[in-house]
């Protein structure tokens, strides 16, 4: 990824300091302020860069190099920093179990630690991409905007002048949103549980909880600005 130093020493010192890291992060057991530090700088680092390989398309080239072939389609902007996001949580959670407590990640085999993770975050990708492209087919056919009932639950009680521009401003926000975010939006309004909704969509609950609590940020936003 270009990331390596180009002055052998400096690359020498970097993997010496990575593997004193590691050698107190897996003392620690993942716990306690310098883990904490760690790996939250770690996790920023790596949205940045999974988003922009996402972004490009480049993170399909790199999946091949892992022999990890996709059939590449166009992902809207939005939906490539969901999945960038999901690619770095899953990616993440290999780098804990295999890389550090499962011990594969060490200075010998001549790799920075953070470029470890990137490429963790590379090798969940394909199962993420595929979780996306299963859920935009399975939900080709489904009538969004009929099924759509309300929009945070807006309430009128003026005139009904005042209503058609309470509607008017909730259609509009609805409309700004992405088809993914539209979609647990309605079935979160219909009564079903995160739990239930990542059984529908494929996802984790906590992916579902993230994506609906930014879905109405967003609606929120864009309906204050439309009022």
């Amino acid at each position: 990824m270009g990331m390596r130093s180009s002055d052998p020493a400096d690359a020498a010192e970097r993997l010496r300091v990575d593997g004193v890291l590691v050698q107190h992060l897996r003392e620690s057991g993942l716990t306690g302020p310098l883990w904490d530090h760690f790996h939250r700088q770690l996790l920023g680092r790596a949205l940045t860069i999974v988003t922009r390989l996402v972004r490009s398309g480049a993170m399909f080239a790199r999946c091949g190099k892992h022999g990890r072939y996709l059939y590449q389609q166009a992902i809207p902007l939005d939906e490539a920093e969901e999945l960038a996001s999901d690619a770095v949580f899953e990616g993440f959670v290999i780098f804990c179990e295999r890389g550090l407590l499962g011990r594969e990640w060490s200075i010998e085999n001549g790799q920075p630690l953070h470029e470890y993770f990137v490429n963790a975050c590379v090798l969940a990708f394909p199962n993420v991409y595929r979780r996306w492209r299963t859920r935009m087919n399975s939900w080709r056919d489904v009538d969004l905007l009929d099924s759509f009932a309300s929009l945070e639950q807006v309430v009128t009680e003026g005139t009904p002048e005042d209503a058609v521009v309470e509607q008017q401003a909730a259609d509009a926000a609805f409309a700004a949103l992405s088809e993914d975010s539209r979609r647990l939006l309605i079935l979160h309004d219909q009564g079903y549980s995160h739990a239930e909704i990542a059984e529908l969509t494929r996802l984790t609950p906590r992916a579902v909880e993230g994506r609906i609590r930014r879905a109405r940020l967003t609606a929120r936003q864009h309906t204050d600005e439309e009022r």
